[in-house]
C-alpha cells in the first residue's frame, strides 16, 4: 500500500519520530539536543523551510535558523545536508 502524500510539516509524525529518535539514539551529540531543538531537527529532516518550520512550530524563522545553527554545533553537522546524512544513518562526510 502506498504512503499517502503528506507535506514536509506533517511527516514526523508521534509514529515517524520514533524511528527519529531511535537513530538519533546512536548520533553522537544528540543527547546535548533540547526538546525544541529535537523538534527543530524533526522539520529539518522532514524536508521544512525555515518559514514552513517556523510557522507549523509557532517560532518565528529567524528563531528556526538559531536553533537549526546550534543543532549543528551540537551534531557536529557542516550544513543541513551533512546533517541529513548524520541523523539519517549515513555518517558524516569528512
Amino acid at each position: 500500500m502506498a504512503r499517502e502524500q503528506l507535506s514536509p510539516t506533517e511527516i514526523l509524525d508521534d509514529e515517524t519520530m520514533q524511528g527519529t529518535s531511535r537513530d538519533l539514539a546512536d548520533v553522537k551529540g544528540a543527547d546535548l539536543l533540547t526538546p525544541r531543538e529535537r523538534e527543530v531537527l524533526g522539520r529539518v529532516i522532514a524536508g521544512a523551510s525555515n518559514k514552513e518550520a517556523g510557522r507549523t512550530l509557532g517560532i518565528s524563522p529567524r528563531t528556526i535558523e538559531v536553533h537549526r545553527a546550534r543543532i549543528m554545533d551540537k551534531l557536529g553537522a557542516k550544513n543541513t545536508a551533512d546533517l541529513v546524512r548524520i541523523v539519517m544513518g549515513q555518517g558524516a562526510r569528512h
